[in-house]
């Protein structure tokens, strides 16, 4: 597996100052559900670390699920597959290889608990300017369950760049961990098991792991536990399906390795016909349109949105961009059955919604919302990617680089660079080609780089 080290905005000759996690957790009101009968997952293999390089070449992610599987789920495709739960723990390269996988000694895990404890989970806020209910609800859960304290851990060494080394060896406990709590029926009905699923999906994509089949188990608990059909959920039920079901939208991620659920489309979006999202700070209804992306009606949908009222200028900047990047993505992605006569209709011509994605972008910048470094200003991670991959001269390219310098500079070092990287092959390898052939050539590029990005 090609894994990048904290030297990508050097390449791309850029100053950077770290980098921080997208998802993000919403408030709290806990309130346990009715326990039902269930398996999850299968039973997992030990992971064969000595082979960890050679398998991560060979794996073929697509493979069926074993025939053998106790779980008996609609719609669940090929992502339990023993080979993509192996995946999930081959892929955690040791950075130091001394270590042979042993985790740090309990005097540096205590100081990274605390320095979580203290000011790390406040990276996991959401994006209306809310406090999660990490500290209040899950922090005390750390103490009565390993996997979920481990998953912390990686995620505050996944924030300090003198332990960043020990971000897959936290990981690779808690995965362990966390595979045993989902074979264990007592476990299931646990609050800290749902959390510890949601969190290793935000440290894998804060850390460009593969993480998309985490979907599954956190699926299968919400099943088990009798929450995706409850008429009455309570608050915190209702903001993790969210969460999941937001994970779960196939057009935010590239390179997605497994096939999605619908969660959003079944789970979510029906209930909510008005609001903000807290995680994504978007709109219900204009997330439930991403939902359907790739479909020839959502365009014409995205057209005629009416949007929602926001508390601040730059919310509308943001939906204007996302709304504008979504209409250019659907049209790439269904461009073999676009009318030929397309370009003499009344509709935006795709130029124009280029300009009108990187106008909102600069109008976001302008407004100094990065000077406090405001989780909503990083949002646009996604329209800018749409816009910079489509983009088709010079101009807009260098467009394209100076947001992504600015977003770089502004705390998303990783996921930023490496998503630069993949629109810049894409510049220099997809010269001529139409919109779909360059959406296709950059998940190919992030397959090279066996790396699921998500974009929001």
């Amino acid at each position: 597996m090609i894994r990048r080290s904290r030297h990508g905005c050097a390449q791309a000759g850029m100053a950077c100052e770290g980098y921080q996690t997208r998802l993000t957790w919403g408030p709290s009101n806990l309130d346990p559900a009715t326990p039902m009968a269930g398996v999850v997952l299968n039973p997992v293999r030990k992971p064969r670390l000595q082979k960890k390089t050679r398998r991560l070449e060979e794996t073929d992610v697509s493979a069926e699920a074993s025939p053998d599987s106790p779980l008996e789920m609609v719609d669940l495709g090929n992502v339990s597959s023993p080979d993509q739960l192996d995946l999930l723990f081959l892929q955690y390269q040791l950075d130091d290889p001394c270590s042979a996988g042993a985790l740090p000694d309990d005097q540096v895990s205590r100081r990274l608990m605390d320095d979580f404890t203290s000011k790390g989970w406040q990276t996991l806020t959401g994006r209306a300017g809310q406090h999660s209910f990490i500290r209040s609800d899950i922090i005390p859960l750390c103490d009565s369950n390993i996997s979920l304290r481990h998953v912390c851990l990686a995620y505050q060494a996944s924030l300090d760049p003198e332990m960043i080394h020990a971000t897959p060896i936290y990981m690779q406990s808690a995965l362990s961990h966390y595979f045993n709590d989902l074979n264990t029926p007592e476990k299931l009905d646990l609050d800290e098991t749902l959390a510890t699923g949601v969190l290793l999906c935000s440290v894998s994509i804060n850390s460009l792991y593969i993480w998309t089949p985490l979907l599954e188990g956190l699926h299968g608990v919400l099943q088990h536990r009798g929450l995706l059909h409850e008429t009455q959920r309570p608050p915190l039920t209702d903001h993790l399906i969210e969460v999941v079901g937001l994970l779960d939208i196939p057009c935010f991620t590239l390179n997605r390795i497994t096939i999605s659920l619908n969660l959003w489309k079944l789970h979510a979006g029906p209930r909510k016909e008005s609001g903000i999202e807290q995680t994504s700070g978007l709109p219900y209804t204009l997330i439930t349109l991403f939902a359907d992306l790739g479909s020839p009606e959502v365009e014409d949908k995205l057209l005629m949105w009416p949007g929602e009222l926001g508390d601040e200028l730059i919310q509308m900047h943001l939906w204007e961009a996302f709304r504008n990047a979504g209409i250019l993505h659907n049209r790439a992605v269904i461009w073999e059955a676009q009318d030929p006569d397309f370009s003499s209709s009344s509709k935006p011509r795709t130029e124009v919604l280029r300009m009108k994605v990187f106008s909102s972008i600069q109008a976001i910048f302008d407004s100094g919302a990065f000077t406090c470094r405001r989780p909503l200003a990083r949002a646009v991670l996604y329209p800018l990617f749409i816009g910079g991959l489509l983009a088709d001269n010079a101009w807009e390219r260098r467009l394209s680089r100076t947001a992504f310098q600015h977003l770089c500079e502004n705390g998303q070092e990783k996921p930023v660079t490496e998503t630069l990287s993949i629109i810049t092959q894409v510049w220099e390898r997809g010269g001529g080609v139409d919109e779909q052939s360059r959406l296709k050539l950059a998940t190919e590029i992030a397959a090279e780089m066996n790396v699921e990005i998500h974009l929001y």
